[in-house]
């Protein structure tokens, strides 16, 4: 593995290299964006955001899907109340075209 980002993705942080394949919220814009640590080679890493506001991570959108159903059973003892709900979240799904950063010139 020689080149890889660590980006934001809603309320979570995901480790990305060129070609992976992301399930992302709805809201997630397919923009650049810029990251918020970058390893331009083996044994390096960036975390100056001064050098990473020039370094940006391209997005390519494939699909837009919900995801598996997630059951909610609610139940309360001795009274009879039963309530089953099913919620599926609405997601994105990315694939990241390219790291690149424009100090060195570099594409991957």
């Amino acid at each position: 593995m020689s080149k890889y980002a660590v980006i934001n993705v809603g309320a979570k942080q995901e480790k990305v290299v060129v070609g992976d394949i992301l399930e992302v919220p709805k809201s997630f814009s397919a923009e650049p964006i810029n990251p918020i640590l970058l390893s331009p080679r083996k044994g390096s890493i960036v975390t100056d955001k001064k050098k990473l506001s020039s370094c940006f991570i391209n997005f390519e959108l494939i699909d837009e899907k919900k995801l598996k159903k997630i059951d909610i059973f609610q139940y309360k003892n001795k009274t009879g109340n039963r309530r089953r709900v099913g919620y599926r979240e609405q997601v994105k799904v990315v694939k990241v075209k390219s790291i690149s950063d424009k100090e060195t010139g570099e594409e991957e």
